[in-house]
């Protein structure tokens, strides 16, 4: 026994040391030998290492320079320059992994994606088709372990959108886990932080609880620049480049088996913020954007917000026929025929010293209008308000100064009301406008607008308050339309040169066929119409007198005397002419000249009868129709054509056209004994025009303006 014991401590057990050294001596490269050769079989990849270093004095275990290949064999899908466990080994004898430290430097992933197909799709598809172990019979008790010091130093990730023609590398990515046990309560001060290719980083803390699930963290993003996530914006928007630097910090709670208990909240940024269309123009922009996010359950779609503001933001809106850059802009979506359930809640809305540029260019040539210094303010709007007010104001084109205050049900846009009061507006804004439809530039005018408008029910309702000082516009050349907006314009002015209207305006909004700016124009074409057509109450209201007084001069058939009431008018005329120094004043002379050819023959014939008989032929009317029988010849025949028959035309136009020409040289007389300077005229139509028939003599004021 002592023999074979001696044997056994001289030549076995030292052969046996020997041996077990040799194989720890050469474990590392029988590993690494088949990892290189066989990982294929175990993962479907090509794997390649270069080193595998274990240092059983100091229990650590080293992979130097690994590498997982794409299905070609030459790309890497996965890389890492070191990976460094440090083990102790005693506590597997009682089936516990204790590990003091791992450490992962430089690992590189690249991911790529092709629609729905990702670089990795093939591994998951070959693990899942290797056949599954025999379930055990008896439950084993869980496994223990203690893993402390993980980390990740320098790392990388590459993402390779193929199908957006995207990609994102996020670098220097770094990583801490001080402790994970299998019955540890909570791992407190987890970290991650890596570095964003284009500069700034995102930072994560964390506590998780790992046998309740629970979870709470706080994390940053600094400087992110959003210019590579162009492409993700593809299917929503017809955008050239974008641009602008996020930042902020937000804190997250819950359980990680429940999605659904995912509360966030936090405050973020965004700065320099610019959106460029396909032409290359900028058509959105904000120096910057501040969210401050209060409890918030985004799985949910459940989102609270204490303050959304945006500071100088920039929008560029163009008309083109019927449609705008916006919806050029948008990609259009397939409907949706799910409801879709979310909330919000903002509790301040705001805007400071916004800018608007409008272009609309369908009238020949563009018109360009600047709206700026935009302040809006909104206090607590939610999804489920039911009635909202919101303030705001804006200069117009760097001179008009707009303010309105608006209510809405959010629910229902065509339940609102909005009064709104624009100052110092300069018609010549609407010079474009002007020249295109009516053929009218404007050369000056300011215009203060005020108005109440209410839409119930789909029907409208707008009271609206228009004063234009001022106004003078310039020559007429074309137009759309025939309106002497000139002259209706002149007419309009007061004393002081101010037009003042009050422009009622009605609609209901179930007629498709309604337009709110057809009927704004609508009222504003019938007023034009109205005065042209109707002068004498402009007039009169500017003269402080009936309308009657300025329509003109009326005589009865065969009188030509002035009366003092011919006198007063001819001299309101003259005053009139005064205060309108540019407009043309006409005395146009109407009369129907048979008819007081008719009561020119009785009148004469009545002489006669008088002559003859003593007596008036109004009062003895049977004996004046026997006086004209008698003299005619004729048994029987009717005063008029008696009268006319007996006078004879010859003579009638004589005393007609004379008392014509007394009128007019009496008028005249009048005219330029109140005003020598004056520059009303008499006019005398041709006597077929229509005004003529069954007309008294009247001397009717007409008025137009030089275009």
């Amino acid at each position: 026994m002592r023999k074979a014991i001696k044997i056994f401590l001289l030549y076995v057990l030292p052969a046996v040391i020997v041996l077990i050294i040799i194989a720890l001596i050469a474990l590392p490269h029988v590993a690494k030998k088949y990892i290189n050769e066989h990982g294929k079989e175990y993962t479907g990849r090509k794997l390649a290492v270069d080193q595998i270093r274990i240092n059983y004095f100091t229990k650590t275990l080293r992979v130097i320079n690994f590498r997982m290949f794409e299905p070609d064999g030459q790309k890497s899908f996965i890389a890492f320059d070191t990976l460094l466990i440090k083990i102790n080994p005693v506590h597997l004898l009682s089936s516990e992994l204790d590990i003091d430290q791992i450490r992962l430097v430089k690992p590189e992933v690249n991911i790529a994606r092709r629609d729905t197909v990702y670089n990795f799709d093939d591994i998951i598809a070959f693990l899942k088709s290797k056949p599954k172990e025999e379930p055990a019979k008896k439950a084993s008790a869980p496994y223990k372990y203690v893993l402390k010091n993980i980390s990740l130093e320098r790392g990388k990730l590459s993402f390779n959108d193929i199908g957006a023609n995207y990609t994102n590398i996020m670098k220097d990515l770094k990583f801490a886990i001080p402790y994970i046990s299998y019955n540890e309560e909570e791992i407190s001060k987890v970290g991650l932080k890596f570095y964003f290719e284009n500069g700034g980083f995102f930072q994560a803390r964390a506590d998780y609880n790992l046998r309740k699930g629970v979870y709470d963290a706080d994390f940053t993003v600094n400087q992110l620049d959003i210019a590579p996530f162009l492409p993700y914006t593809k299917d929503y928007f017809r955008l050239k480049s974008m641009e602008g630097i996020v930042d902020g910090s937000f804190h997250l709670n819950g359980n990680i088996s429940k999605l659904d208990s995912i509360l966030i909240n936090g405050d973020g940024n965004v700065t320099g913020f610019v959106a460029k269309d396909l032409s290359d123009r900028k058509v959105l922009g904000a120096k910057k954007g501040h969210v401050v996010m209060k409890n918030s359950l985004p799985m949910k779609f459940s989102f609270n917000f204490d303050t959304i503001a945006l500071t100088e933001p920039y929008l560029f809106f163009e008309m083109k026929d019927s449609t705008n850059n916006f919806l050029s802009l948008m990609v259009p979506s397939p409907p949706s025929s799910e409801p879709f359930q979310y909330f919000y809640a903002i509790n301040h809305l705001k805007i400071e010293n916004g800018l608007v540029d409008f272009r609309e260019s369908s009238h020949g040539e563009p018109f360009n209008y600047n709206i700026d210094q935009i302040s809006f303010a909104v206090d607590s709007i939610s999804s489920t308000s039911k009635w909202i007010k919101a303030y705001s104001a804006a200069r117009l084109n760097k001179r008009g100064k707009l303010k309105v205050e608006m209510g809405i049900d959010p629910s229902n846009p065509f339940e609102l009301k909005v009064d709104y009061v624009l100052t110092n507006f300069q018609l010549s804004d609407l010079n474009l406008y002007s020249k295109y439809y009516v053929g009218f530039p404007i050369l000056l005018g300011n215009m203060y607008y005020q108005g109440k408008t209410v839409i119930k029910a789909r029907q409208i309702t707008s009271e609206n308050k228009l004063i234009i000082r001022n106004a003078k516009l310039g020559k007429k050349s074309g137009g759309l339309m025939n309106l002497p907006l000139k002259l209706a314009v002149y007419l309009l002015k007061d004393i002081n040169g101010d037009i003042i209207l009050d422009l009622p305006l009605t609609g209901d909004l179930n007629d498709p066929k309604t337009n709110i700016g057809h009927l704004v124009w609508q009222v504003l074409k019938n007023v034009v119409v109205k005065v042209v057509a109707s002068p004498f109450r402009a007039l009169s209201r500017l003269m402080g007198v009936d309308p009657a007084e300025v329509k003109g001069l009326e005589f009865g058939y065969g009188d030509t005397t002035l009366t003092d009431r011919h006198l007063k008018r001819i001299k309101l005329f003259t005053e009139l002419e005064k205060k309108k120094p540019d407009m043309n004043i006409e005395l146009t002379y109407f009369n129907d000249v048979e008819l007081e050819k008719k009561e020119i023959a009785m009148d004469e014939a009545g002489k006669l009868f008088k002559a003859s008989t003593g007596s008036d032929y109004n009062k003895e009317k049977a004996q004046f129709t026997i006086f004209l029988a008698q003299k005619l010849k004729s048994d029987t025949i009717s005063p008029v054509s008696g009268s006319l028959l007996l006078i004879g035309n010859h003579k009638l136009d004589s005393i007609q056209n004379s008392f014509a020409q007394k009128r007019i040289h009496k008028i005249e007389a009048a005219l330029h004994g109140i005003d020598s300077t004056t520059r009303i005229k008499m006019v005398t139509p041709n006597k077929e025009v229509p005004e003529n028939v069954g007309s008294r003599p009247v001397f009717e004021l007409k008025f137009s303006v030089d275009e």
